[in-house]
């Protein structure tokens, strides 16, 4: 599927739409080139970096191994401004012109949900690392406390232990005030 995409020379909208999203996502700069309307004027076009982009054979892997912790916030805005809003960014209208971009739209769709859910989540390892830190210490501190008051106990008991001794060897003169 990848492959018609690929050798498409004028690609439908919505599978440039794709791919334009998909270069955004992975932080490919569009090609400046002269406006096919004949304004005059430069505009950005993701068509040449994309089809390089679909033309590279572990594509598709590095779509799998995408750094999806890491996605940067000005690609994440633009994608959501440009790509999440445009009611053509739409799965199933995308399966019109191509089941192999109707994949890549989703996977597109499925980054920004990640990225919206770690947001949330992110915060909450946090505070989780921290709250299992400060477990971590609190334990420590009563392990070293127990380990004190344990000594002192057997101390006490070593000492018990003397004044009974001392109690039988005089007779049980000496008073349990001591204790």
């Amino acid at each position: 599927d990848i492959t018609v995409v690929k050798s498409m020379k004028s690609p439908p909208a919505g599978v440039k739409l794709v791919m334009e999203a998909i270069c955004v996502l992975k932080g490919i700069k569009p090609d400046r080139i002269p406006d096919p309307a004949g304004t005059g004027k430069m505009i950005e076009d993701y068509w040449g970096p994309s089809k390089k982009l679909l033309g590279d054979m572990k594509f598709l892997e590095s779509l799998k191994n995408y750094d999806k912790d890491n996605i940067s916030p000005k690609a994440m805005k633009e994608i959501r401004k440009t790509y999440i809003s445009n009611p053509e960014f739409d799965p199933e209208k995308i399966k019109i012109a191509s089941t192999a971009a109707e994949g890549l739209c989703r996977w597109v769709r499925a980054m920004d949900s990640y990225d919206e859910v770690i947001k949330i989540v992110a915060p909450k390892k946090e505070a989780l690392a921290q709250a299992e830190k400060d477990l971590n210490e609190a334990l420590s501190a009563l392990k070293v406390k127990q380990d004190s008051l344990k000594e002192v106990q057997n101390k006490l008991a070593a000492l018990e232990q003397k004044l009974a001794q001392a109690q039988k060897e005089k007779g049980g003169t000496c008073s349990s005030q001591f204790l």
